[in-house]
This record gives structure tokens, C-alpha cells and sequence, in this order.
């Protein structure tokens, strides 16, 4: 059998090297502000950024391409319903935020109760033209109260560009 044998013009390697080089350099576009007491973890796979306290408590920021295009309540009302199904936890409070730099949001918090503890899971998403920004923490309810003052101040500081 003889199978066709495919050539790239010369530099065609190169080029795409490059365009590969570009997107790592490129980074993520947005900027999570790191609250006081946390340490920024680094080779994170699941999450865009990750940062921590010494005691275990966790904020996220997770970037999505918009695809497929939806608004705010779309994404939320998806995220709500994914947390509740997958992940037991009941929606205690949701509310309109904004980034820093003006980009729309919708920040819910959940709790459930886990070993005999009470957690809290809280997710802000953040819709623009190209991506979607999940910015995540949680915990136990005792952390969460604990480091509550560190998660608005990294809410109010977060920006989408």
C-alpha cells in the first residue's frame, strides 16, 4: 500500500514552536491579588492559580473559554446546578459582584457538611467575550470565617485583564 507522504514547508516547525512559546509566555490574562497570609502554590494543573494558608484553606482561580457563548445567569445557574448535584452542597447566598477592573460577576456561596464538619465553598464567576473566570475558596466554616476579611479583599482586587 503506498501511503501519501505529508511535507511541511520549510520553517512551518519553527513557526509552530513559536506560536507554542507564545502562549506559555503569555500566561493567564487575568491577575488574582494574593491576600495576606497565603503563599501562591506553584505547577498547579486543575487550576490557573492556587494559593493557600498554612492552616489548609484554598482560593482558586480557574479560566475558561467562553465557548459556548452564554450570559451571566446561564453560567451561573450551571455552576449552582453542578456544585448541588455533584458535590451535595446547598446554595446559602448568591449575589451581583464586580471585578476590579469592571467585569460583571455572580458570587455564590455553599456549605455542607463534611466528617462531622461544616464547609463552605464559595464561587465568584466572571463572564467576558472570550473567557470565563471562576475564582473558588473553601474550607471548613470555622476557616472560612476565620480568613472571610482575605477572600473579599482577593474578590474586590481580582481583574479579569
Amino acid at each position: 500500500m503506498i501511503r501519501p507522504r505529508f511535507t511541511h514547508p520549510p520553517g512551518a516547525r519553527l513557526a509552530a514552536l513559536l506560536a507554542t512559546l507564545a502562549l506559555y509566555a503569555c500566561g493567564p490574562s487575568f491577575h488574582a491579588a494574593l491576600p495576606a497570609g497565603f503563599v501562591e502554590l506553584e505547577d498547579q494543573e486543575t487550576y490557573d492559580w492556587r494559593a493557600t494558608t498554612a492552616d489548609g484553606f484554598v482560593m482558586a482561580v480557574r479560566e475558561i473559554e467562553h465557548e459556548p457563548k452564554g450570559p451571566i445567569e446561564f453560567w451561573a445557574r450551571a455552576i449552582e446546578n453542578q456544585v448541588r448535584t455533584r458535590g451535595g452542597y446547598a446554595l446559602i447566598e448568591s449575589r451581583e459582584v464586580t471585578s476590579a477592573d469592571g467585569a460583571k460577576g455572580k458570587l455564590m456561596r455553599f456549605g455542607h457538611d463534611e466528617g462531622g464538619k461544616p464547609h463552605m465553598y464559595l464561587v465568584a464567576v466572571y463572564v467576558t467575550d472570550d473567557d470565563l473566570y471562576l475564582l473558588e475558596a473553601g474550607g471548613t466554616r470555622d476557616l472560612y470565617e476565620r480568613h472571610k476579611a482575605q477572600i473579599d479583599w482577593a474578590l474586590r482586587n481580582f481583574r479579569t485583564n
